[in-house]
């Protein structure tokens, strides 16, 4: 047990470390995720960007969700797993909204009044697993979108249905709920709920191979905090986007590689307007 402490030690502050690396590398990026929501706006106010502050938060909602990383077992009830996880989006299709991006700041928008969506949208995660009895179990989730001043905190509990069952695929159930901090003018909050099924083949008593997929509905809330607004001749008004509520429909499928210590992860994820794919390294005990 010793000797498995020490491991788990090294372990947590390695990738604690390739987490804080992943950060601090790409911080000399130019913003051109950040946004600013008053260019949505024109010199009467924000009620004509109304449409555009909807789609662009539920655009950010499904970015900034983690992927969900994990088959429907469980870690079981003394289980723990960290991981380090990079999630890397895209959108399907350019959009008036765009405009708000730091990427789009001086760019002209097409003759359909649409902005190109910045190429890549990057998160580096920090991923916490906890198992506990009756085959639940608790996640804690921390990252940072590159080439943003944006980072998201979130929370989570997962039930396993049918583990343990011989010979049928485990099923499982999760609500996870998380917020951003660092979008100044945003407030936005997101509740996630997804089911998922899994099956584990054993690789010769050394590792073992586990594929999934699931669906993921995702709820999000959002409303900007007072805006500042030029008008024409330079005088100043506050406005305001009023909360808005936005549902994200998504699937997913991944497999995940696991040996008697470390965990390897491969995801997809398909929405209606934002494409993921994700790659995850931890420590499993």
């Amino acid at each position: 047990m010793e000797r498995k402490n020490i491991i788990f030690t090294k372990l947590f502050f390695t990738l604690l470390a390739v987490f804080t690396v992943c950060i601090i590398s790409t911080s000399a990026f130019a913003n051109n995720n950040d946004f600013k929501l008053t260019r949505l706006c024109d010199a009467s106010g924000c009620d004509g960007g109304v449409d555009d502050f909807k789609t662009l938060t539920k655009s950010y909602a499904s970015i900034l969700t983690p992927m969900h990383f994990q088959p429907a077992r469980t870690l079981g009830e003394e289980g723990f797993e960290i991981a380090v996880e990079s999630k890397m989006s895209f959108s399907t299709k350019d959009d008036s909204s765009w405009k708000a991006t730091d990427k789009n700041a001086n760019a002209q928008p097409a003759a359909d009044g649409t902005y190109s969506a910045p190429d890549l949208f990057a998160t580096v995660e920090l991923h916490m697993r906890k198992g506990l009895p009756f085959s639940l179990e608790v996640e804690g989730v921390f990252n940072w979108l590159a080439e943003s001043e944006i980072f998201y905190v979130g929370a989570g509990l997962r039930w396993a249905i049918t583990e343990g069952f011989w010979y049928l695929p485990d099923l499982s159930v999760r609500a996870h709920v998380g917020t951003i901090v660092g979008a100044s003018e945003l407030w936005l909050l997101n509740v996630n709920m997804d089911v998922a099924i899994s099956y584990t083949w054993g690789l010769g008593g050394i590792a073992s191979i586990t594929p999934y997929a699931g669906y993921s509905l995702l709820t999000s809330w959002a409303s900007s905090r007072p805006l500042v607004i030029y008008g024409a001749n330079g005088e100043t008004s506050e406005s305001v986007f009023n909360r808005v509520q936005n549902y994200n429909h998504r699937g997913f499928v991944g497999v995940e590689l696991k040996g008697d210590v470390f965990v390897l992860g491969l995801e997809g994820e398909f929405g209606e307007q934002i494409m993921s794919a994700g790659v995850k390294i931890g420590a499993n005990f």
